[in-house]
């Protein structure tokens, strides 16, 4: 798997340039294949595992080097096409220092880190792009500022850091969404658009935060044949640019509409890799998957794969830990997936897997409920908005007139948590009381921003990091089409009264005719709780005796009980009981 590690110090002064030697020397002795891809005044970055596509790429004049894959943006008026990947020549580069990397976050997109150097004697930047799931994380070390991607490689140097308390109790309370807090003592991250700006004595200056998504939809692409033309545009482009690394590629096919419109984009594309799709499903289940899947596949007529998910298969106490990371992992996911599509892989000579994901977020399906609010903006109380309460009151099973008044209350107090009637992820049903805290993002942000709002993935930790994992690429999480949807108003996503109703005429002809049609999703409910029955005694372990119940955090009265009853709606649901034994598991494993 892609990994790097970057040194920054202070060249005038001996002890830290023989500190950053000792340090090149020693992780070169420890990890053969790492190779030396830039090295300046001061700066030195390693890499290990580049491809075709994450690469390393320097820029003009020794000034940098960007790790990962940049492309130019796009244009959401042209006709889809493919994008070739961002060359830095001195026009190029000039530019980006002169904007101390801005230029990044507005100009191109894609997976990257960026060091970028002022001169020899100027400041040090280091910039991670905004919707990329490229991970950055720095410490200080022996005067030296090492940047890293890949928590096990600091662990091979011998590098050790304790869980920061704080981190858990903010993750606990706000589930998996990201938390501004360090989860271990001692390491930043930069966060997603995130600039951190190092003096030439490499002590850290500032942190600037060069992009925030804009949720808040323009005129411009009020109209709807406007906003079809752009998405299918941007999407495509997007998807072939992606693709364009890659001579043979995994599609995961949910019977969904996004995987359903990943999966035809790749199919369309000139230069199409070899594409091999695969389906989870849970056998004997009434939410079963496989017949919508199928829908999407026969249409590209290539090799599908049904893949079963066995729950009796997943006992905690004889799984392996997962690999070192900086964020708790889910078992649930990583178990299940990781070995089979590693598996594929292998069998396929695939070096990605595309996935919907992000759809969701991007084309609204979990926001619709904002579009009442967006129709009233432009058209103020007329027929137009009232149909469009008409349509959400229909699928929210509201009245219009509740549905419209909420809207009118969100609008002329500007609270867009007035709207939280529907359960979000963290239920926190677990968690003690005085560890709640608010989530930091009104609901429609959150909702909108998809990837954006939870940690980089990166790495299949299933597996140790010295292994092939084919790379996660996610078309509908690239930063244009984040971009794109989110400058779209959500009543032209929700077209017609559709969940998804803008992207299922800009999709038609890439989509089957019955998933377009598809207003559902089946989902295995009884799946959690299955592996929750398996695996109690293990739980109530390492849960009742855990540190999270120690230090307060999780109620141990509310953890007995939803152990006791199961996770039924009077206790804990299911989700949250494995996902807080994932927090529990990695302070375990971080110790």
């Amino acid at each position: 798997m892609f990994r790097y590690l970057g040194l920054l110090w202070n060249a005038e002064s001996v002890p830290a340039a023989a500190g950053a030697e000792g340090l090149k020397r020693r992780i070169q002795a420890l990890m053969p294949a790492w190779k030396l891809v830039f090295t300046g005044t001061g700066v030195a970055v390693l890499a290990t595992d580049c491809s075709r596509h994450l690469t390393a790429q320097s820029l003009y004049g020794g000034r940098g080097i960007i790790l990962g894959e940049i492309f130019p943006r796009p244009s959401p008026w042209d006709a889809g096409a493919p994008v070739e990947r961002a060359q830095f020549a001195a026009q190029e580069t000039q530019a980006l220092l002169e904007t101390q990397g801005r230029i990044l976050a507005s100009r191109y997109w894609g997976n990257y880190v960026a060091f970028i150097l002022d001169g020899e004697r100027g400041p040090r930047y280091l910039f991670k792009d905004p919707c990329g799931s490229l991970p950055c994380y720095f410490t200080e070390h022996g005067g030296v500022q090492l940047v890293f991607s890949c928590l096990g490689d600091c662990r091979e140097l011998e590098l050790r850091f304790e869980v920061n308390w704080a981190f858990v109790r903010a993750r606990v309370a706000n589930g998996s969404r990201e938390v501004r807090k360090p989860s271990l003592l001692g390491v930043s991250t930069v966060y997603r658009g995130e600039c951190v700006r190092f003096s030439r004595e490499a002590a850290l200056e500032s942190r600037t935060q060069y992009w925030r998504p804009d949720f808040t939809g323009t005129t411009e692409f009020a109209d709807p044949e406007v906003a079809q033309r752009a998405v299918h545009a941007t999407v495509v482009s997007c998807a072939s640019s992606m693709a364009g690394g890659h001579s043979s590629v995994l599609a995961q096919v949910s019977g969904g509409l996004d995987s359903s419109i990943v999966l035809g984009v790749l199919s369309d594309l000139p230069s199409r890799p070899n594409i091999n799709c695969y389906t989870f499903y849970v056998p004997n289940s009434v939410c079963d998957e496989r017949r919508w899947a199928r829908y999407a596949v026969q249409r590209l007529q290539c090799t599908q794969i049904e893949v079963p998910l066995a729950p009796e298969k997943l006992i905690y106490e004889e799984l392996p830990a997962l690999a070192a990371s900086m964020e708790p992992p889910s078992y649930f996911t990583h178990w299940q997936k990781g070995p089979v599509e590693r598996e594929l892989a292998a069998r396929f000579g695939a070096t990605a897997v595309f996935t919907g994901e992000g759809g969701d977020a991007a084309f609204c399906s979990t926001s619709y409920v904002f579009a009442v609010d967006h129709c009233l903006r432009r058209h103020g109380l007329g027929l137009q908005t009232l149909r469009t309460a008409a349509q959400v009151a229909m699928r929210r099973d509201r009245t219009v007139w509740s549905v419209l008044g909420k809207a009118l209350v969100r609008e002329m107090t500007g609270d867009k948590d007035a709207a939280g009637e529907r359960s979000l992820e963290p239920f926190r049903r677990l968690v003690s009381e005085d560890v709640q805290e608010p989530a930091g993002m009104n609901l429609e942000t959150l909702l909108r921003s998809g990837t954006v709002a939870f940690a980089p993935s990166f790495y299949d930790v299933s597996t140790s990091h010295h292994c092939a994992a084919p790379y996660a690429a996610s078309p509908l999480c690239a930063q244009p089409v984040v971009e794109l949807c989110g400058l779209i108003p959500v009543d032209v996503h929700f077209d017609g009264g559709r969940l998804r109703g803008l992207a299922r005429r800009a999709f038609a002809a890439e989509v089957p005719e019955p998933i377009l049609r598809r207003q559902w999703k089946d989902r295995p409910l009884l799946q959690l709780r299955e592996v929750i029955a398996l695996n109690l005694p293990f739980i109530r372990e390492h849960l009742l005796e855990g540190r999270l119940v120690k230090e307060r955090i999780l109620s141990r009265t509310a953890v007995e009980q939803a152990l006791c009853e199961g996770p039924s709606s009077r206790g804990a649901i299911g989700s949250e009981i494995l996902t807080d034994l994932d927090i529990e598991l990695w302070i375990r494993d971080s110790a």
